[in-house]
């Protein structure tokens, strides 16, 4: 079997679809190719999959049989709707999306983000790994910062006031260090470095943060009302550190930054559940059923 990707080229190297192919063409040994889209396919692959890339302004022509993964679906829906005809087979990263698409007679799947540990390593990857000390740039691993996010803030993009967020809990925890723009290994060494890896999601999303920080190997402290969680097997407080609202996001990082013990506890079963059940190979494998694809 081969499998052709539709990508648009720009994010090729950073984005969702760069993991995937990563997860059939390395973990899964499947033969990948890479169209860049509206450039014209030689439609040489047995399925071909599109992944999210935010872009309305190249014409969306992928060639049958095919499938999308839609990862932002609480963002610009009409833009995705309007995709999403040009489809046999539409993945959403968000359940009321999925819900939504399914409503109107389309033939969409619930399919959440996962981790990549190739991508999202732990400590012990990171020190046993070829690229260790490009990944390092000459710091520690040490457990250097209370808490740590990775992600954007700008608030015409994310539709929240993220950064008045950062403000108040470096204010009312401590050592907080943001990192706006960093991809894969390097994301992962900065989660690494932080006792609690923070996550804000946008409109209820089980975003990518929530797996990746639990790949890393560090406690992931979130917004419980993200959409879907329980269903795929987690627990908080068990796997994961959840708030709702600031006082709370506080008074919780506050208490687990001073119970060493309780908070590994919970970093080590959120670590081992997103690695077992929640990586993109046990997403790809779970597209392949939906669309009748032999692994």
């Amino acid at each position: 079997m081969k499998i052709g990707f539709v990508v648009n080229a720009e994010i090729r190297d950073n984005g969702t679809f760069s993991l995937v192919r990563n997860a059939v063409k390395h973990q899964m040994g499947i033969e990948t190719k890479w169209y860049t889209r509206g450039a014209g396919y030689e439609e040489d692959c047995d399925f071909y999959i599109f992944v999210d890339d935010g872009r309305d302004d190249i014409p969306m022509d992928c060639p049958r049989p095919n499938a999308a993964w839609l990862i932002d679906t609480h963002l610009g829906w009409d833009m995705r709707r309007k995709w999403a005809e040009d489809f046999d087979t539409i993945f959403a990263a968000q359940k009321p999306g999925a819900e939504r698409l399914a409503a109107e007679g389309l033939n969409a799947h619930w399919l959440p983000l996962a981790c990549h540990p190739p991508a999202h390593p732990n400590y012990g990857e990171i020190m046993t790994s070829h690229t260790k000390d490009e990944i390092l740039m000459g710091r520690s691993l040490d457990k250097q910062h209370d808490l740590v996010f990775v992600g954007f803030i700008n608030e015409d993009k994310t539709g929240n006031n993220r950064l008045e967020w950062l403000e108040r809990m470096r204010l009312g925890v401590g050592r907080l260090w943001y990192v706006p723009d960093c991809f894969h290994e390097f994301m992962a060494a900065h989660y690494i470095r932080g006792r609690l890896g923070f996550n804000i999601s946008i409109r209820d999303d089980l975003n990518m943060r929530f797996f990746e920080v639990m790949s890393t190997g560090t406690a992931l402290l979130t917004n419980r009302n993200v959409i879907g969680w329980q269903e795929l097997g987690f627990e908080e407080g068990v796997h994961f550190i959840g708030y709702e609202g600031e006082e709370e996001a506080i008074e919780k990082a506050d208490y687990y930054l001073t119970h060493h013990e309780e908070r590994e506890t919970i970093a080590a079963a959120g670590h081992k559940l997103a690695r077992e059940k929640h990586t993109y190979v046990d997403r790809v494998k779970e597209m392949f059923d939906v669309c009748n694809l032999a692994a």
